[in-house]
């Protein structure tokens, strides 16, 4: 892709990269490679606009894309990418690739600091926008002012003994086992948290 950026950030960018440090790396002692919000958006507006993440696999769409956002900053890639909160901790931003208009953010209430790259797609899964945005001002959107959560439970073979942290099933819940050949039985000792 084109470098579309201006000449001030391609010099920032250039020092990222000669820097060698990497997304993980705290820039409190080199505070000239931090990039501004718009800085920020310009840079991964140009690496990212136009990348497709079209029949990729989740694992996959994700680690390209993740990828992308490292090259389009100065940064490599690391090999496999660690589960930190934010996931970019060094430039201090999370990523969401959205093709619609209901950004859910799981498990974690949105940080005034942090800045979140939201990168759109069209109906291809290709990225046609790309946004930066402060938490501060993300909160504003906030409709519900409620932390959304995420639970999964995984079915364990056999009678394990293992119970949910409910004490009690919702009906839907019951109606599911029943269907599943589970009638009759509690859920409670098939199902584990």
């Amino acid at each position: 892709m084109a470098n579309r950026v201006s000449k001030e950030l391609q010099k920032k960018l250039a020092a990222i990269s000669e820097s060698n440090l990497s997304i993980y790396s705290s820039l409190d002692g080199r505070p000239e490679l931090f990039l501004k919000l718009k800085e920020l958006e310009e840079a991964l507006s140009n690496k990212l606009v136009g990348l497709s993440l079209h029949g990729l696999p989740i694992r996959t769409r994700s680690k390209v894309f993740k990828t992308a956002v490292c090259e389009g900053l100065g940064y490599l890639a690391p090999l496999n990418f660690r589960k930190t909160r934010p996931r970019f901790p060094g430039q201090d931003f999370d990523t969401y690739v959205q093709k619609a208009n209901n950004l859910q953010i799981w498990n974690e209430e949105i940080s005034p600091t942090r800045r979140y790259v939201l990168a759109r797609c069209d109906p291809t899964d290709v990225i046609t926008k790309v946004r930066v945005i402060t938490g501060e001002a993300l909160a504003e959107y906030d409709r519900t002012g409620t932390l959304t959560k995420k639970y999964q439970a995984r079915r364990k073979a056999g009678r394990s003994g293992s119970k949910l942290i409910s004490e009690r099933d919702t009906d839907t819940f019951r109606r599911i086992l029943a269907n599943c050949g589970f009638a009759g039985l509690n859920s409670q000792e098939h199902f584990s948290h």
